[in-house]
């Protein structure tokens, strides 16, 4: 009979997205799973297994246990890169390239990163959020950090009332409409509170988008949180698959394994257009509301404004800096994209659910913009790492 390998689930982590995800590996290659510290926050001194995951965080004991350990372990996070352990992550510089794409896309000229703490993710994602929205000609505000490590226990030193008055004086400064963008679901929840406090409303002044999709807290704040799913059930089934390799004998990685994000899922802390011409607003909404029925026209969308077709084409192009009929294309090559992704239809299904009328008008214009074609596209995207 073979042997049954016992892995030591070590997470500090809450997200539920990591237990999914370490639960589906291990039943398909019948694990069993010491999943004590998930209920204790003990560590197991002196436990016998054959291997660990973990999500370290800023818990010293725990980055020194896992260390000292001659087993295989496999770290779920960059957060304590001063570690040298094998680990997956997601991608964060993916992620702020979504997060200012969705921004653009909704016509914002005024950015703002909000951190969480001073680590590698951070700055990660702020550098993918701020090389996407250089290249479009803007930059953005960093607003202040809302935990600053220390400098020897990497534990938190954080001042609640002090916080929140920096981030309300920092708001207070900043030019609006602005889209922000936010380090987790957490620190975007706060800063909910935040603007409300300010008197300052969302999305109408300041929009809102965090990372992680997290349900318990995008949908239950004040204003309903937009978010950057981050696929966490991913980056644990990626680290337990990586961590079998290893306890059959493999060598660790010489690279970085990187998941991709699953795309913005949006909700009404960014629902809205940041445009000056109400009848451009009016247009973009109808694109966004229609984009999916292959027959929709120029002429469609002049309709549902009050303005003639030249008006509109000239108002447009002057808000939009580029034509209706890109625009239409833009919103379908995103949604294309998002579902090459996060779902497995096939590029005729896709084409289908994206108003292309044929799947080879896609894959004419997809090779065109990216020079593949969307399958070729969808496989580099789903395995990317750096």
């Amino acid at each position: 009979m073979p042997h049954k390998r016992t892995v030591l689930v070590a997470l500090t982590d809450t997200h539920h997205g990591f237990f999914r995800g370490i639960a589906r590996y291990a039943k398909e290659h019948n694990w069993h799973l010491a999943t004590d510290m998930i209920y204790t926050a003990h560590i197991p001194h002196g436990w016998r297994g054959d291997g660990i995951i973990s999500f370290i965080g800023y818990w010293d004991e725990l980055a020194n246990f896992i260390v000292r350990s001659p087993l295989p372990k496999v770290e779920l996070t960059l957060v304590r890169s001063d570690l040298d352990l094998p680990r997956v992550d997601t991608d964060n510089v993916s992620m702020g390239r979504l997060a200012a794409e969705h921004f653009l896309a909704r016509n914002f000229k005024n950015f703002a990163w909000l951190p969480f703490a001073n680590n590698i993710i951070s700055e990660e994602r702020c550098a993918g959020f701020r090389h996407t929205l250089k290249q479009h000609g803007f930059d953005c505000t960093i607003l202040p950090v809302a935990h600053e490590l220390g400098q020897s226990d990497k534990t938190f030193a954080w001042n609640w009332e002090q916080q929140r008055q920096q981030l309300i004086d920092a708001l207070n400064q900043l030019p609006r409409p602005i889209g922000i963008f936010c380090y987790n679901d957490c620190i975007a929840a706060d800063l909910v509170d935040a603007c409300q406090e300010a008197g300052l409303l969302v999305p109408e002044e300041v929009a809102i988008i965090g990372v992680d999709n997290d349900p318990i807290i995008c949908e239950c704040v004040s204003v309903p949180l937009s978010s950057v799913m981050n696929d966490l059930e991913g980056v644990a089934y990626e680290g337990a698959a990586l961590l079998d390799r290893l306890m059959n004998g493999e060598p660790p990685p010489n690279e970085l394994l990187r998941v991709q994000p699953k795309g913005v899922v949006t909700r009404k802390s960014t629902d809205i257009l940041a445009v000056d011409n109400v009848q451009v607003a009016k247009a973009l909404r109808a694109i966004w509301e229609n984009y999916t029925d292959s027959n929709l026209s120029v002429l469609d969308v002049v309709a549902a404004t009050e303005l003639s077709r030249r008006s509109l084409e000239r108002a447009f192009l002057e808000e939009m800096r580029h034509t209706i009929q890109k625009e239409v294309l833009r919103v379908r090559m995103e949604e294309v994209q998002r579902l090459l992704i996060t779902s497995d239809a096939s590029v005729a299904e896709i084409s289908e659910l994206t108003g292309f009328a044929r799947p080879n008008h896609l894959f004419r214009i997809f090779r065109t913009i990216h020079g593949m074609s969307p399958r070729e596209w969808r496989q580099g995207n789903r395995k990317q790492s750096i």
